[in-house]
């Protein structure tokens, strides 16, 4: 099945509500007031950076040669599949050699110590930012490449993306150390024995859901720049009558 690139309403703090929900955060958690925090990552240099980006005027002479966001959509789909099944295979037991393995009960770490579930969930964000900051980059130069305005568009997220990137890092590098908590509770909550034990079986199915929910998180940036190409491709040819 082809993943859905339709944003959801709720799809932007999915994954802060799934923290909440596993009790991992407090009730103080940075996301409340969230609008003004936003406002304080921009320094006094950053934002002289997105007032002359905004300013920007429209080049003379522009050459369209972006016609559609078939393309970019397409890429977008792939990407997301990809990532998408890569998460849910690492996730699933009896998945042959997936890329980013489980961690697996071992005859030198029985008690299956949290550092290597760590180290998997940092496996996978740098999965995910590695290809997404790639197709972020796509679609900034589809956009660039159909009109003056989506040109100006594809600078100011260039912009945001450079400065907001130290931040987002640090907020989803402390997700994985966050998931110790919850691997702590089940842990003590549970001493079933066994190949694996039920409370790790619950602990895969909060880390997948977690990893696909940071996953639609990453990706909203990019199905902005998509929804932006598709709409003024889309009027392009309603003006062009075709």
């Amino acid at each position: 099945m082809t993943p859905s690139l339709t944003p959801s309403p709720h799809r932007q703090v999915r994954l802060v509500r799934l923290l909440t929900e596993l009790a991992l955060i407090e009730d103080d958690w940075p996301q409340r007031e969230f609008a003004d925090r936003l406002g304080q990552m921009f320094n006094f240099a950053d934002s002289i950076i997105l007032a002359d980006a905004h300013k920007m005027k429209p080049e003379r002479g522009f050459m369209a040669v972006t016609e559609s966001a078939d393309e970019l959509k397409q890429a977008v789909s792939h990407a997301k599949g990809k990532l998408v099944q890569g998460i849910i295979e690492s996730c699933s037991p009896g998945t042959e050699r997936p890329k980013i393995r489980w961690p697996a009960l071992a005859e030198d770490d029985p008690e299956l110590k949290y550092e290597r579930f760590h180290r998997f969930y940092l496996s996978h964000q740098r999965e995910q930012d590695l290809a997404l900051r790639a197709l972020r980059s796509s679609g900034r130069e589809a956009l660039t490449g159909c009109s003056p305005a989506l040109k100006k568009l594809a600078l100011l997220d260039r912009v945001l993306e450079d400065t907001l990137w130290d931040h987002t890092a640090r907020f989803l590098a402390a997700v994985p150390r966050l998931l110790e908590r919850r691997f702590d509770r089940l842990r003590a909550g549970e001493g079933e024995a066994g190949a694996e034990p039920g409370w790790l079986v619950q602990f895969r199915k909060d880390v997948q859901s977690l990893l696909l929910a940071e996953l639609d998180l990453r990706l909203q940036p990019v199905l902005g720049l998509v929804e932006s190409l598709e709409r003024s491709t889309s009027a392009q040819r309603i003006r062009a009558g075709t």
